[in-house]
């Protein structure tokens, strides 16, 4: 929009204008949801999906999960942050996605394929489960060598258009990103964080 601007109020062809990028971001559009394979009702904006990962300050060697994945939008764009790195391994990184609707409502082959369809590395597993479950969180651990991740990113449901899921606890009634937090508080209590200390939500 700046360099039409720029453009517009130049004179003629011989005008010059000096003027120093200050930044540069990816052509979102590549992840736009009608460019999907894999479709969903409520998907989520590439826009807000980097905007996720920035918020996070993510890099390219952290290990990433996603507790209420859906379509893996927001790994997409963790995905593309990482492309010049080497390709995740469970000590350089990578990114963990959990969904309850998996191979239900939402095909996680598709989502291998939206990945692979734009040259990025897919997440080191694609979980079936519901993350209020501690085994959930745990075989979440196991994919990257039983370590904490350096980065949660997450999308949550909000019970408008997505079914909302109870825990293992009584307290379905909280909203799902409060009632992550509490298992994740008692995660940490016996020693099994799933936040490394430092680590980014």
């Amino acid at each position: 929009h700046l360099y039409v601007q720029l453009k517009s109020a130049m004179v003629d062809d011989s005008t010059k204008c000096l003027a120093r990028a200050i930044g540069k971001g990816p052509k979102v559009s590549i992840y736009a949801p009608k460019t999907r394979i894999c479709v969903t009702t409520t998907p989520l904006c590439p826009i807000a999906a980097f905007t996720l990962c920035n918020v996070a300050q993510l890099r390219p060697h952290f290990t990433v999960l996603d507790p209420f994945a859906g379509s893996c939008a927001s790994l997409l764009a963790a995905a593309h942050i990482a492309t010049n790195s080497a390709r995740p391994t469970k000590s350089q990184g990578g990114t963990v996605s959990i969904e309850v609707c998996h191979n239900g409502l939402i095909n996680r082959d598709d989502i291998v394929r939206d990945f692979e369809s734009r040259s990025l590395d897919p997440p080191l597993d694609i979980i079936h489960g519901d993350c209020m479950l501690y085994e959930t969180r745990e075989r979440a651990r196991q994919v990257i060598g039983q370590n904490s991740f350096d980065c949660i990113i997450t999308d949550p449901p909000y019970g408008i258009r997505e079914a909302m899921t109870s825990g293992e606890d009584d307290d379905s009634s909280l909203p799902p990103l409060t009632q992550l937090f509490y298992a994740m508080g008692r995660d940490r209590a016996m020693g099994e964080p799933l936040l490394k200390v430092g680590g980014r939500l």
